[in-house]
This record gives structure tokens, C-alpha cells and sequence, in this order.
């Protein structure tokens, strides 16, 4: 399993290199527009550029990666028109590196536990997290928006340092969200911090435990336009229509918030931590 997992991140790694490499030499004399997004955010992003291409006739191509591959992407080809990172975080650093000049916030996050079908293994706290029979899942802290968001509420809980020696033997850093839930539904892991969003996917396949708020962290979805973006106005027009009323109803049909209040949504169930 600890080779396999290894493997993993190699190719994650060639994956990366050649994306850069395709996306350096990308003709940008085509008609559509070209988006980095948040594995964690397909779901939406494909029913909103859906909508905004029958509306406008704009095609819109996309790659998804986790939000910090996706950083280290445009900031090596500096072409591409859009960049949607699950965290805020993200766009503050591709602001820094004078990569950005317009965003939005077109959608909000919100991390939850989700478990086994039944929670066999009976979590009921972030401690239980900890515990030795419980194979826990969170995404690669440094790469991926949701496994920086779990190292900050576990670092809030004062956990994350027992949580990780506990993920660091027996259980699993993903390069995405998606994989996360992949995992779980495939009983490879016990527990996995992951977003509300992707539980909804697989919500008849897994419980979802949802954190209070007090003990969580509030997550804003950016959507930014790139400095060197040679279709700005196609791409402005891109980013208000995500942020317009009809954008945040194509985020909200796929389980996504575009409000924190109310904080949980029902579908989450009755289980909440203690």
C-alpha cells in the first residue's frame, strides 16, 4: 500500500510536468476560453461553463488538478484565461505573483467527516480521528485546497499532530478531493476530512458527519481573471456569469453553497460531531 501510494505521487508528478509543458505551447489563437479549476469543483464548473457556452456560443476548455498543481501550472505556461482554486489562499498567491487582476467569490466550501456507510467504526469527534483503528484520508496538505483546509481545522482542534501520525501509519494524503471520496466508497479508508460538495456525490454510499461551525473553517471559492489572458473580455463576461444569479443555481443543483447561511445543508443527515 505505502509503495503503491508512492507511485502515485510520481505520476503525479510527470502528470504535472507534462500539463505544464502541453499548456506552455497551447495555441491561443482558438475562440474558446481556457479555465484552471479545483478537482473539487467539476462538478459545478462543467454545469456552469455548459450554460454559459449555450448562452454565449463561447466554448470553454478546462483542466483540473488540485488547486496548487494548478497554480504551479499557469505560473510556468502564463497562458490560460481563468482560475478557479478551491481556497482563497491560492488566489492571494497568484495575486502576489501579479498573476490575477480580477475575481469573485462565486461559491463557499464547507468540510465535513464522511465515513462508512453505518459508521462502523462509531466516529463521533476530530479525536476519533487519532485513533489507531481508524484509517483516515486527507488531501496533500501543500497541493490541494482541501487538505490544507483539514490541516487548519485539525491545527484549530489541536489534533493534527496525533491526526497525522495516524494518516502516516495507516492512512493515505490524496492528490484530490475526488480521490478522497474514491477511496472511501472503496473501503481503502475508514474516515476522510473532504468537502460537503463531494459527499453529496456519494451520499447514498457514505455517512456524512457535519462540524459546528465554531470548530470548522469557512472556505470562499475565488474565480479569478488571468493577467495574461489575450480574451479578457470573454472572460470577464465568464466570470460574472458564474457569479450571477443563474451561475450560483448551476453551483447550488450540484450540492455546492453559494451562502453559509443556513450553514448545513439537509441532505447531510443528523449525525454531527461532538
Amino acid at each position: 500500500m505505502i509503495r503503491r501510494r508512492r507511485a502515485i505521487g510520481a505520476g503525479a508528478v510527470i502528470l504535472l510536468v507534462a500539463a505544464c509543458a502541453a499548456l506552455a505551447f497551447r495555441d491561443d489563437a482558438d475562440d474558446g476560453l481556457f479555465v484552471y479549476c479545483g478537482a473539487g469543483l467539476r462538478p459545478a464548473l462543467e454545469a456552469v461553463r455548459a450554460d454559459f457556452t449555450r448562452e454565449t456560443g463561447i466554448p470553454v476548455n478546462v483542466t483540473y488538478a488540485g488547486s496548487g498543481c494548478l497554480l504551479s501550472m499557469l505560473t510556468f505556461a502564463r497562458s490560460g484565461d481563468l482560475y478557479m482554486p478551491g481556497e482563497c489562499y491560492y488566489a492571494e498567491q497568484a495575486r502576489a505573483g501579479g498573476h490575477i487582476e480580477e475575481d469573485a467569490t462565486v461559491a463557499y466550501l464547507v468540510p465535513v467527516l464522511m465515513v462508512q456507510k453505518g459508521n462502523p467504526k462509531q466516529i463521533r469527534s476530530l479525536r476519533d480521528l487519532a485513533r489507531s483503528d481508524v484509517r483516515v484520508g486527507v488531501g496533500q496538505t501543500e497541493a490541494v485546497a482541501c487538505g490544507m483546509v483539514a490541516k487548519q481545522l485539525l491545527e484549530k482542534a489541536g489534533l493534527w499532530a496525533a491526526v497525522k501520525a495516524n494518516i502516516d501509519a495507516r492512512g493515505a494524503f490524496s492528490g484530490t478531493a475526488v480521490e478522497l471520496s474514491n477511496a472511501l466508497t472503496l473501503n481503502a479508508l475508514d474516515a476522510v476530512v473532504n468537502w460537503d460538495a463531494m459527499a453529496y456525490l456519494v451520499r447514498d454510499k457514505t455517512d456524512i458527519i457535519t462540524i459546528p461551525r465554531e470548530q470548522n473553517v469557512d472556505v470562499e471559492v475565488p474565480l479569478a481573471v488571468l493577467h495574461w489572458s489575450k480574451k479578457k473580455d470573454a472572460a470577464r463576461q465568464f466570470l460574472h456569469f458564474a457569479s450571477s444569479e443563474r451561475g450560483r443555481r448551476c453551483f447550488e443543483t450540484q450540492g455546492y453553497h453559494t451562502s453559509l447561511e443556513p450553514y448545513a445543508l439537509p441532505y447531510f443527515g443528523k449525525l454531527v460531531l461532538e
